[in-house]
């Protein structure tokens, strides 16, 4: 015979699950209305504990599809209150499932361990002793989520959200099976030994939900270093092909100079146009050349100077290169190249050339180097924590490189910040100058 330890009251399942649901829901509300999500929120918590007491009423036949509507009250809270998409619902329904049954099994078997007496369901002991753990075991939950710098699920695949779901289902099956065949003549024991079964598979599941993350973080890791490498290498290339053709620029000013001499001599119309035209092409590259006291950015200004004077785009940069001694070449390289790429591109869209505006700063205030970038934008531009998001069709192949030029700032302890305002798109970096 089983012994006579009572199931976990339903107030206790249902305030278990809304806490699970808001544990996951944090990272998602800082820019949603506070009375509406508060409001969002007591509306679920009171549904979830109407559920839990209406499925109560039911026939242990109806155990399972009383399961299910909970699960999808759940469900239904994610995905309302957070905004998500259906991928990340599913995810973090799964994920906010198990450890909503872990620490609600836990919590009431250590009560009975400690403090349960026969006949004994609801009293103030109860109550206070559950919110206590369940206080230490959300808090727990909460700094395992910041310190694995995961605020919220990542970029989830289909096959993510798939896995977490039948994770899930596995774990519930198991951990509750006991209790299914306990009015059979098969039962796995008494009824302490099951709720000890219940903990240990619930508490394995949550395991293996957080491992299967911190691979997928590590896979995403691993595939954004690889992007931001590649686009460091794609940079320094281009500076290398910049400064041979600015090696050419001045193998044609040598040349002028015969050029010239020839022209005094030449009477073939034909001949002396051609020469002239060679003498416009250089004096116009010469026009595009920027001293800012830096050798490699010198060289990467020129060359987007030009680019800009060809295409109609005001260019106009207060440069002091000499504050940049301090970081690698391929850095200068990177960050430059990312960051007046994305600029031209921005002001490629508009059709006024009188639109086509750049600015580029780089000074000293105090002990910090500032570097800013300004492009005039007219364009809807939604953020997603601090990055614009892409509005090109291949998404994953864009966007590394702001992510370059951040990974660059934090390099050297600095910070990047990104804003839109009055159709001016604002790039900044604040990075602190070494001592000298």
């Amino acid at each position: 015979m089983m012994m006579d330890l009572p199931n976990i009251p339903r107030l206790y399942t249902a305030l278990s699950e809304w806490l699970a649901c808001l544990l996951f829901l944090l990272p998602f509300l800082k820019k949603r209305n506070k009375v509406h999500v508060n409001t969002e929120l007591i509306l679920f918590g009171l549904g979830q504990i109407f559920l839990q007491y209406l499925v109560s009423t039911w026939s242990l036949a109806f155990w399972i599809p009383g399961m299910l509507l909970n699960i999808a009250w759940m469900f239904g809270m994610l995905f309302t209150t957070g905004k998500l998409s259906l991928r990340e619902s599913f995810y973090l329904t799964a994920k906010a499932f198990i450890v909503a049954e872990f620490t609600a099994a836990f919590s009431w078997q250590l009560y009975y361990l400690l403090f349960w007496k026969p006949g004994q369901s609801f009293s103030v002991l109860s109550i206070l002793f559950v919110l206590i753990v369940y206080a230490i075991l959300f808090g727990v939950f909460y700094l395992l989520e910041q310190k694995l710098g995961r605020g919220k699920p990542l970029e989830l695949r289909r096959k993510d959200a798939v896995i977490s779901m039948l994770t899930a289902t596995i774990v519930f099956i198991t951990s509750n099976i006991g209790f299914g065949l306990a009015t059979t003549s098969h039962p796995f024991g008494d009824s302490f030994s099951l709720f000890f079964i219940r903990t240990l598979v619930n508490l394995t599941g949550i395991c293996i939900l957080y491992i299967q993350e911190t691979q997928r973080y590590e896979y995403f890791l691993k595939k954004e270093l690889v992007a931001v490498n590649h686009l460091f290498e794609q940079q320094y290339d281009q500076y290398i092909r910049y400064k041979e053709s600015s090696s050419a620029i001045q193998q044609k000013t040598h040349d002028l100079k015969h050029q010239i001499n020839a022209l005094r001599f030449e009477s073939d119309q034909t001949a002396r146009k051609k020469y002239l035209d060679e003498m416009s092409e250089t004096i116009a590259k010469f026009e595009a050349s920027i001293s800012t006291g830096n050798a490699i950015l010198d060289t990467i200004l020129t060359q987007k100077n030009a680019y800009c004077l060809s295409h109609g785009i005001t260019f106009s940069c207060l440069v002091d290169g000499k504050l940049l001694a301090f970081m690698d070449t391929m850095d200068i390289c990177s960050l430059f190249g990312n960051a007046l790429d994305n600029a031209i591109e921005a002001v490629m869209q508009q059709l006024e050339q009188e639109k086509r505006l750049m600015k580029l700063n780089v000074m000293q205030s105090e002990q910090f180097l500032v570097i800013r970038i300004d492009n005039y934008s007219t364009s809807e531009l939604t953020f997603h924590e601090g990055m614009p998001k892409t509005t090109k069709v291949n998404q994953d192949a864009h966007g590394y490189g702001l992510k370059s030029i951040a990974y660059i700032a934090n390099k050297y302890h600095g910070v990047m910040t990104i804003d839109h305002k009055e159709n001016w798109f604002t790039l900044k970096i604040l990075m602190p100058l070494p001592k000298k």
